[in-house]
């Protein structure tokens, strides 16, 4: 497979479709996994004033269902290997929510953070297995392309969790919110058993080993073999912390500067994710055409610059939305890139499962220490202009590493 859009060879019609049903279940999953985090957003004032949280508080809460991610990713994906991922990807799911209605009804920050926390358990399986099994699909065009589409998972789930917890939160409280959100989870869970027992099933043994001991006298090779994966999940972590940083952030920004009710400023938050999206299939397009990766990465430069006019009060509420829709689309288009662009920063095809646990660790530390270190940002700068300062520094650096992650990259069949 190559992602510079090299044609497909023709297949049956029926194996297409039983393709793109699998990956679009397999997707679903992905993105319920993901409005964990944007679920929060559109409560987080009601939250604040039930729980008496701090800005940082409520972005700690927010992000922290990717802590076990952000630390254990890499040993998560080895510790998977041998177990059927069709039901490690229900068991995950099933985990994240229980947990959620956990959270739905405590009391306290210390019941918040605990309930977070085994969230976050399932969560990792979900975002570990979920690509192991797209990865067995198939090759091609068509796998890049569902790399690149399944790349605009986390930002949906964020636009799902923040657009639908805007609208549900103006008609029930944020306790009922939380437990829809469970119970759709659920659902999710049980339309997964549809998938087959063992979807990876076409995975070249050496590949679904033991994992951990594997290769234990080339330590070192597989080290300076994952170098690049290292690169390009750092990169990853900036683009993510970013955005989720910035929806967040964004409905209390809207609810202070502009008075926007709170309701209303979550649900503006889930449309500006929602619109950017779009950057995601974008990208998917583009490389299937033959883009160079590199190009698209350079794309994220946009989004501190959005930043800085979406945070400064520039041109009022709707010149403020315009200026987020940049960040968002700008950040879609880098991510699904990445997800893409996975086979180009390995050497050998065994070290899939670690480059994939690598970019979900590194992204989800981003991700998780995003928020509330650009929360204190903006409190010690007493002004919301830290967010776009934050954002110039750490996409700026990370989309070098993007570009040093895939570096001679485009000539590499995977």
């Amino acid at each position: 497979m190559e992602v510079d859009g090299t044609s497909e060879e023709p297949g049956a019609e029926p194996e297409a479709t039983a393709f793109w049903w699998k990956f679009w279940l397999i997707y679903l999953a992905g993105v319920t996994a993901a409005t964990s985090m944007g679920k929060m957003t559109p409560v987080s004032v009601e939250l604040r004033a039930d729980l008496s949280l701090s800005l940082s508080q409520v972005a700690l809460v927010t992000s922290l269902v990717t802590a076990v991610a952000a630390v254990l990713g890499l040993a998560v994906s080895y510790l998977l290997r041998p177990y059927d991922a069709r039901r490690m990807l229900i068991a995950g799911l099933l985990v994240m929510g229980a947990a959620g209605l956990f959270c739905a009804h405590t009391g306290s920050f210390a019941g918040m953070l605990a309930g977070r926390l085994v969230e976050s358990v399932g969560y990792v399986v979900v975002v570990i297995v979920a690509p192991v099994l797209l990865f067995a699909l198939g090759s091609g065009s068509r796998l890049t392309t569902a790399l690149a589409i399944w790349g605009t998972f986390m930002p949906v789930g964020l636009a799902v969790g923040s657009f639908a917890g805007g609208v549900l939160s103006a008609w029930f409280d944020w306790r009922a919110w939380l437990t829809i959100a469970a119970a759709v989870t659920v659902v999710v869970a049980l339309a997964v058993t549809r998938l087959p027992a063992d979807s990876a099933e076409g995975r070249p043994v050496a590949e679904r080993g033991s994992g951990i001991g594997e290769g234990r006298g080339a330590f070192g090779p597989r080290v300076r073999r994952l170098a690049r994966p290292i690169a390009l999940g750092a990169g990853f972590a900036t683009i993510s912390g970013a955005i989720v940083t910035c929806v967040t952030l964004y409905p209390t920004y809207l609810h202070e500067e502009f008075d926007v009710p709170t309701e209303t400023a979550g649900t503006l938050t889930g449309v500006v994710s929602f619109v950017g999206v779009t950057g995601g299939f974008l990208a998917s397009a583009l490389l299937r055409r033959g883009k160079s990766v590199t190009y698209l990465f350079l794309v994220a430069l946009l989004m501190p610059a959005g930043a800085f006019a979406a945070f400064g009060g520039m041109g009022g509420t709707w010149g403020s939305v315009g200026s987020a829709l940049v960040v968002a689309f700008s950040n879609e288009l880098v991510v699904a890139t990445v997800f893409a662009a996975i086979p180009l920063a390995v050497r050998a095809s065994s070290d899939m499962d670690s480059a994939n646990g690598l970019v979900a660790q590194l992204g989800s530390i981003g991700a998780l220490a995003g928020p509330p270190l650009v929360g204190l940002a903006v409190t010690v700068a007493g002004g919301w202009w830290a967010v776009g300062l934050c954002l110039l520094v750490g996409c700026g650096a990370g989309t070098a590493l993007l570009c040093l992650a895939t570096r001679g990259g485009r000539a590499r069949a995977a």
